[in-house]
């Protein structure tokens, strides 16, 4: 059965209310309109638009901790649209299962279905889907140390994100590939790509987007010596971060400060800095960042002489990315633990 035009415009004003909905964060009224519409596309024998309806409802689930509801919806908006031909719905319910997975920290599971979503994807040309994807599964090898294989999938995110327009989410993907061309010490690229990201964020003017892109510019050029470089961006960082708000970006500003001492040979307050990055980190229980911290802190006191205390602080950093699977980050912890041990 057909919907006629004026009951097409009145599911999209329903789609349009639980879009709205949505972005407010109400997660519960969310979940109840999309299922509202579900029910109506049912009724209108509308598989298009029942699937859509499906995949807004487990999204919303997701992110009102429902985590297995959300699983559920997911899988049947998939079900329904791969049997009825709708490819690409079919792909985008096969990304929100992998973000569900993602939260529930099954990153394996995550990683296939992220990999049979950007297959579908570039299957039917859904360039938006394929920016997002690509980027969920470099940022899952990144965490592996897969790292020229993550490099990859931000450059092809680039690229669909910049078919479509989509300058948020380029932004985010060359942010990303800068930080894996620091992990492979091609700092000179790293620094291009962040630039870029700079540049966009500027463009659209966020804020706390502006931070993050400076505080992490500061990573690859301490490691190319460019110190007051580092500096300038760690400043620039910090200036635009209200309070105490985004405890994130913080610590790695906190952090990146100790490296930055640590290089001009203020050991005393490489090392104080490093502990209030830690202390943030511990305060709001944020694992990667705690784990970062202590590996810098672990470099300080190494260069102090306190060789004991270094190799303390790194195995807690090991053990914290290993618990973050993180494994990329862990295997490099390692290595020095081991280097710690056989000069002792």
């Amino acid at each position: 059965m057909l919907a006629s035009p004026e009951t097409a415009a009145s599911l999209q004003a329903q789609f349009d209310r639980a879009a709205q909905i949505e972005g407010t964060a109400d997660w519960d009224s969310a979940a109840f309109a999309y299922a509202d519409i579900y029910r109506t596309a049912l009724q209108l024998r509308s598989v298009a638009d029942a699937v859509v309806a499906l995949r807004g409802q487990a999204r919303a689930c997701r992110q009102a901790g429902m985590l297995d509801v959300g699983e559920d919806l997911s899988d049947l908006s998939f079900e329904i649209a791969y049997r009825s031909g709708h490819l690409r719905d079919a792909a985008r319910a096969l990304n929100t299962t992998a973000t569900i997975r993602h939260v529930q920290q099954d990153l394996e599971g995550a990683a296939v279905l992220y990999e049979q979503a950007l297959d579908l994807a570039r299957d039917v040309g859904d360039d938006e889907l394929i920016a997002l994807a690509a980027q969920n599964i470099g940022i899952l090898r990144n965490m592996e140390g897969a790292f020229d294989a993550a490099r990859e999938l931000y450059l092809e995110s680039i690229a669909a994100a910049l078919r479509t327009g989509d300058a948020r989410s380029a932004l985010v993907a060359y942010m990303h590939l800068g930080m894996v061309c620091s992990d492979l010490d091609t700092c000179m690229e790293a620094s291009l790509y962040l630039e870029r990201a700079l540049e966009i964020a500027e463009r659209l003017g966020d804020r706390l987007l502006i931070a993050s892109v400076h505080a992490n510019r500061a990573r690859p050029l301490l490691r190319l010596g460019e110190l007051d470089h580092a500096e300038q961006a760690l400043d620039a960082a910090e200036a635009l971060i209200p309070g105490d708000g985004y405890p994130g970006t913080r610590c790695n500003i906190m952090r990146r400060r100790a490296a930055l001492a640590r290089l001009r040979g203020n050991l005393d307050e490489a090392e104080r800095l490093a502990l209030r990055a830690l202390q943030a980190a511990i305060a709001e229980q944020l694992t990667l960042e705690r784990a970062d911290a202590l590996d810098e802190l672990s470099l300080i006191r190494e260069e102090q002489g306190r060789r004991a205390l270094a190799w303390a602080a790194l195995r807690e950093s090991y053990d914290l990315f290993v618990a973050a699977q993180a494994y990329g980050y862990a295997r490099r912890a390692e290595e020095r633990l081991q280097a710690l041990t056989s000069s002792a």
